[in-house]
């Protein structure tokens, strides 16, 4: 979702789609896409009453493989239209005209987009037509998993979800600031982003508390984004070099990271991930990441 650029009075804070911020919102996507479907599938094990661990996956040829991989794409362009849809029935909710199309940012990152000329919103005005789209198919989703337990639903509500790590980013940086900002377009500049205007006396107006957390929550993001990447390219090594298996910690004990085991008769692969542990590292990253940045910004601030 963008907004066109608006001239409003008093501004604070500034949020531009660079060339770095998009290409983070890759990454984050990418490894949300299967963090949300494991997650979405412990939900639908729940429902069928049965356990999601270990998972195994069958090894398909190159054609049954293509196959899939149609199929997953039209699922994830099934929630393309009513994910932009409703972002703009929250803008002419709110008074915008929203105008619909498509775009790559930045040659990196395709997108979708809903977008209107000339209008402001309030501060939760824009968080919910941020939301509304991860918000409602999501809820949708699980009501039709818990009618049709079918796996098939797990592939467009992972997509979606990930396709929404946009409009989360965002709505977190709106929510560092108090609900009486107006949120309108950057002045005098092309660059896809908001404007955060008010009239608060302190220099950014953000909310004591929020940045913290803000950092918190980037960092254990970024700690799992790392994470992953090293599981699949030891995975890769793995498989390269040796049997394909790669255990991480003690399957029976609490410091449990990770399983991949390839079984070369059965033509499978087996699954498994230690979510306590990965929740405590991203938590720890997270934590870690804050903190750096808290105390370099004081050493810069004194300095």
């Amino acid at each position: 979702m963008t907004l066109e650029p608006r001239q409003s009075p008093r501004l604070i804070a500034t949020f531009q789609r660079t060339r770095s911020v998009a290409i983070q919102w890759v990454v984050v996507a990418v490894v949300g896409f299967f963090g949300l479907a494991y997650l979405f599938g412990h939900v639908l094990a729940t429902i069928r009453g049965t356990s999601l661990e270990p998972i195994v996956v069958p090894v398909f040829a190159p054609p049954d493989a293509l196959i899939w991989l149609v199929a997953s794409v039209g699922l994830v362009a099934l929630v393309v239209v009513p994910h932009e849809l409703l972002h703009g029935l929250c803008m002419a909710r709110y008074g915008g005209d929203p105008d619909y199309g498509f775009g790559l940012a930045y040659f990196v990152l395709p997108y979708a987009y809903a977008e209107t000329e000339d209008v402001s919103y309030t501060r939760n005005q824009l968080l919910a037509t941020l939301l509304a789209p991860f918000v409602g198919i999501t809820v949708a989703g699980l009501a039709a998993m818990i009618v049709v337990p079918s796996p098939l639903l797990i592939v467009p509500l992972a997509a979606n979800a990930a396709g929404s790590i946009g409009d989360l980013w965002m709505a977190g940086v709106l929510l560092q600031y108090p609900s009486d900002v107006r949120i309108g377009g950057l002045p005098g500049s092309d660059m896809q982003g908001f404007g955060i205007y008010g009239s608060r006396t302190r220099e950014d107006g953000r909310r004591s508390g929020m940045q913290f957390l803000s950092r918190v929550v980037s960092g254990g993001v970024g700690t799992v984004a790392v994470l992953s990447a090293a599981l699949v390219g030891t995975v890769f090594v793995s498989l390269a070099v040796g049997s394909g298996t790669v255990v991480i910690g003690d399957p029976d004990g609490t410091r449990f990271l990770f399983r991949h085991e390839l079984d070369h008769r059965a033509g499978t692969v087996r699954l498994e991930l230690g979510t306590p542990m990965l929740v405590a590292l991203a938590s720890a990253g997270g934590l870690l990441w804050a903190l750096v940045l808290e105390g370099t910004t004081a050493l810069l601030g004194e300095s």
